[in-house]
């Protein structure tokens, strides 16, 4: 779907480094040495270097809540006169909230800003629960207009107004020309100046506001050559023109904004694919890159990110990043269930075993968005089909660390939570190759390593250009070497995500156990009125499923998170549930499930790993369940 330079990890960690805490619990106390559960074997929480997000670092005593923005705002939303509707309106409150949190950050402002969510998501009003446990209160709703104009009296000591932080206005033309959005919004942190767009520009010089930069007429290129040297380079912002989201964050941070197409949502108006390979060679390797582009192939940028050891960070329409990860290394809390490895039945004979993956976990914007709801994380068949759910567990706990706690707290008792992917979204086989590719491996292997350990996560799932190649194979060998509690890692291949068929590799780690890469051997996925070689309906998949008679009785299946299907009943036509209809999520493996013969098993992806482990590592595997 970012990154400070990770400072190197030095540190060995072994399987009895661990805390006492119940599974459950928010805080750590300490170590215990010799503990021979396996569901203590996590670590303390604790800065180790892997921490990439920017942290606004002084939280407020107050903050505005602007009200009147739309959430996803896009190009069809242009057309108002109205002050305060409008692309024009979201640029002006993204800019306000930017430069009154950097005055903050600054120690020029006790008061910040949040972005009203109007959709009343949980994801945001948990957030703002988290603001206030930590003595950040809100003083009021009020418009953006209102706060540039109007004056406020101080509040039991703390000033509330904000319009004399400002030194004027950066101008746009939103309508005529959309790359002045992206121009204004790397001006507005030069100059320290709110955004207003040539609609609103007779009004704001009539209060006063003096032009401190013309951007209507700019286009992104114009605001590289010309602010370079004034941005930061360890973070990047790539947002589509016509967008508001992640404007305040870039303003906040001073950084660089690029969108990919110079139209909205349409490559055939023409890239700035030259200038973004040169902002990619001038961030810091291992800067994270907050965003998305609509209408461009993520395997062209997403290559060029992973080839330079940047981190993707898919959070296009995730919005008050800036405060809803306020002192977020201080806020680190929730553990994974995992399931004990001990409680599984390894007698058990002649079944094939069948475990289910959902893919696109990596997407920041998504669990900010609906993913805990009925659809997916909480749908009624989670628990029973003992989904997978990928989780962006280092980006999420950074982000919205209290969004990630309300996860851990809903997880099921029969579900996994996987980490997705070694660090945002990236490409494993390709991560610093344009770079010093061993130092990139190692640094984010070794944060990736601290973010799982601490939150105790077993299974790390990463995706592949090809998942069999020896520089895939290089890259397992990091996270594996990195982390001797990771049991296993799923390998996703681009594009078709079953492109391994189901192979399993194996890597040892620093204690000398066999871990096993497993590829995912068929995908859940609607093709409309076909199917490919090993994606495709539930009836589909089943039958293949139910026809292989080949010796490896061990089956990871990914379930598309972008799919429906509609439920054929006996039907045995292999295309027809590609009808759309209100199958989603866990209800695909549900449908697919239904369609398989009784020699099959569902079982977790750490069931399986274990399984797996003991099937072809029969006497370590024992001899490492002694441990516990």
């Amino acid at each position: 779907m970012n990154k400070i330079v990770i400072v190197l990890l030095g540190f060995a960690l072994s399987l009895n480094s661990c805390n006492s805490n119940s599974k459950k619990e928010n805080t750590d106390t300490g170590h215990k040495k010799d503990a021979k559960v396996y569901n203590d074997q996590y670590d303390s929480f604790e800065d180790k270097g892997q921490y990439w997000h920017l942290e606004m670092q002084i939280k407020p005593k107050k903050y505005w809540s602007i009200t009147g923005l739309i959430p996803k705002l896009h190009k069809n939303e242009l057309g108002h006169k109205e002050l305060t509707k409008g692309m024009q309106y979201h640029l002006l409150c993204q800019s306000i909230s930017g430069l009154v949190n950097r005055a903050v950050d600054q120690g020029k402002s006790d008061i910040g800003i949040w972005l009203h969510d109007h959709s009343g998501k949980e994801s945001y009003k948990l957030a703002k629960q988290g603001l206030a446990q930590i003595g950040v209160e809100e003083h009021g709703e009020t418009t953006g207009i209102e706060l540039v104009t109007k004056a406020y009296t101080e509040v039991n000591g703390v000033k509330v107004q904000v319009k004399d932080l400002f030194n004027g206005y950066v101008l746009t033309d939103v309508e005529n020309n959309p790359e002045s959005n992206t121009v204004a919004t790397v001006a507005s942190h030069v100059y320290n100046a709110i955004i207003v767009d040539v609609r609103d520009k007779d009004y704001f010089d009539s209060l006063g506001y003096k032009m401190m930069y013309d951007a209507s007429k700019k286009t992104t290129q114009d605001a590289w050559n010309e602010f370079k040297d004034k941005c930061n380079n360890n973070a990047l912002v790539v947002m589509p023109l016509q967008t508001g989201e992640q404007r305040e964050f870039a303003i906040k941070n001073n950084l660089f904004v690029i969108n990919l197409n110079k139209k909205y949502n349409d490559a055939s108006a023409g890239q700035n694919t030259a200038l973004f390979n040169e902002v990619l060679q001038w961030l810091k390797p291992g800067s994270p890159i907050y965003g998305w582009e609509h209408g461009v192939g993520e395997d062209l940028f997403v290559n060029k990110v992973s080839e330079t050891g940047n981190i993707m960070v898919p959070a296009d329409w995730m919005y008050n990043l800036n405060l809803t990860s306020l002192l977020y290394k201080k806020r680190q809390s929730g553990l994974a269930t995992v399931l004990d490895p001990k409680s599984i039945d390894f007698s058990e004979k002649g079944k094939k075993y069948v475990s289910y993956h959902l893919s696109d976990g990596d997407n920041v914007q998504w669990m900010m968005n609906g993913f805990d709801g009925e659809y997916y994380f909480t749908h009624p068949e989670a628990d029973n089909m003992k989904i997978a759910f990928g989780l962006p567990v280092d980006n999420l706990s950074m982000m919205a660390p209290d969004v990630m706690q309300l996860l851990f707290d809903k997880q099921g008792e029969n579900t996994s939570i996987v980490q997705t992917f070694g660090g945002g979204y990236n490409y494993a086989d390709l991560f610093g190759i344009k770079g010093n590719r061993a130092e990139s491996l190692k640094q984010i292997a070794n944060a990736t390593a601290a973010h799982m350990r601490q939150h105790r996560i077993k299974v790390l799932s990463l995706m592949a250009k090809n998942v069999s190649s020896n520089e895939a194979k290089e890259a397992y060998r990091a996270y594996i070497q990195a982390n001797n509690q990771l049991e296993g890692i799923l390998a996703v291949q681009y594009s078709p995500y079953a492109g391994g068929k189901g192979d399993i590799y194996w890597e040892t780690n620093s204690d000398g156990y066999d871990i096993p890469i497993i590829t995912v051997k068929y995908s859940l996925w609607n093709f409309g009125n076909k199917n490919h070689e090993r994606e495709g309906t539930p009836t589909y998949i089943a039958n293949k499923l139910n026809s292989e008679s080949d010796s490896n009785p061990f089956n990871l299946i990914s379930i598309h998170a972008w799919s429906r299907f509609s439920d054929t009943g006996n039907s045995k036509d292999e295309v027809a549930e590609n009808v759309l209809g209100p199958i989603i999520g866990p209800g695909i493996a549900k449908l697919n499930a239904s369609k398989l013969n009784d020699n099959f098993k569902i079982v977790n992806v750490e069931e399986l790993i274990w399984r797996v482990k003991m099937y072809y590592k029969s006497e370590q595997t024992k001899k490492r369940l002694e441990l516990f």
